[in-house]
């Protein structure tokens, strides 16, 4: 794990956690310092999920049945930090040697599913889950899995933890009442917010509505589903899902696109 900025593990730290594949743009001062982040998920056909828990760096990681799922759409995260500049770490602190970063701004388009806009700057950026993105070729010579003029030329990661102190409230404006009622009011001490990028637990009407209007358009019926189903009853045999995080290889990683 590699990790830039001051970052010891304080009273009310809020660690906010991107694992997987994300578009990621800061915004910065003039003397350099980031003031804000926007996060963004390609439109890849992934569900996005979200959770919460009161420990930093969890260990074991969150099970992939405890995430809630993300509807497609802008969200802000409101961190609350008392009165006072809100400008963060400098992003010449950001560890450009293990992360896919593009040096000049551009246009971000509009095939993203799910934005999160955080209206603070982190106070450290920890980078994690790094690989060197290259492998054996058909001749048995190591080749790069990128190609293109933005190809990385060095590691990648897909684990961005960016660490916000001396937090005094947490709010993810136009997540469902069930996601606010994860994080804790009043705000007591630290906590891991995590959004992975491929989900399939806990799922939302609108995942349900489509699946339900898949199998109407496959079966020739004229159906839809209005309301949620209901949860299964907890009672019962117990059965293991299936992680789908950090089980092995990765889907993708994280582009930071510097200002």
């Amino acid at each position: 794990m590699t990790a830039t900025g001051n970052s010891p593990a304080g009273a009310s730290q809020l660690d906010v956690v991107f694992d997987g594949t994300w578009v990621i743009v800061p915004a910065v001062d003039a003397n350099g310092h980031i003031t804000g982040v926007e996060v963004y998920s390609p439109a890849c056909g992934h569900p996005q999920g979200v959770t919460f828990t009161n420990v930093l760096n969890p260990n074991p990681w969150p099970d992939s049945s405890g995430f809630y799922m993300l509807d497609p759409h802008g969200h802000t995260l409101d961190i609350q930090r008392g009165p006072g500049p809100q400008a963060g770490m400098n992003i010449g602190a950001i560890n450009t040697a293990v992360n896919h970063c593009l040096a000049h701004a551009r246009p971000i388009g509009s095939n993203w599913d799910l934005m999160v806009s955080i209206s603070a700057g982190p106070d450290a950026w920890t980078s994690s889950g790094t690989i060197d993105p290259e492998v054996a070729g058909p001749a048995g010579t190591i080749v790069h899995c990128f190609s293109g003029q933005d190809a990385p030329t060095g590691s990648v990661s897909s684990t961005q933890r960016l660490s916000f102190r001396g937090v005094s409230g947490v709010q993810l404006c136009g997540a469902p009442a069930n996601v606010q009622g994860l994080l804790p009011v009043p705000w007591d001490g630290n906590g891991s917010l995590i959004f992975e990028d491929e989900i399939q637990y806990i799922p939302t009407l609108q995942h349900e509505r489509a699946a339900i209007l898949a199998m109407a358009n496959l079966a020739g019926l004229d159906l839809a589903l209005d309301y949620p189903l209901p949860r299964k009853n907890a009672a019962g045999p117990s059965t293991s899902l299936r992680p789908m995080m950090h089980g092995g290889g990765y889907c993708g990683h994280a582009v930071i696109v510097f200002p």
